[in-house]
């Protein structure tokens, strides 16, 4: 799920490199890497990609919402 808002950050022009490694499959872990540009905050960067991911989310459920009402619609008229 990260991959999506790795590849969102990466695009922001503060940041100089974003990336990111799961240690093992079976731990709840993640190692994060974000570098910026300058004096650009890191915790503003992370905070906005995450943002956009939920926003991102929230697209998608109500597109499939939609569709789904209305396949269920069309399947009892």
């Amino acid at each position: 799920m990260f991959a999506a808002s790795d590849t969102d950050i990466k695009r922001s022009p503060d940041v100089e490199f974003c990336g990111y490694s799961i240690p093992h499959p079976s731990e709840a872990k993640m190692n994060l890497r974000i570098q910026t540009w300058d004096e650009v905050n890191v915790y503003d960067v992370l905070e906005k990609g995450l943002n956009d991911l939920m926003d991102l989310c929230d697209v998608v459920v109500d597109k499939f919402t939609v569709s789904r009402d209305a396949f269920n619609a069309s399947k009892t008229s």
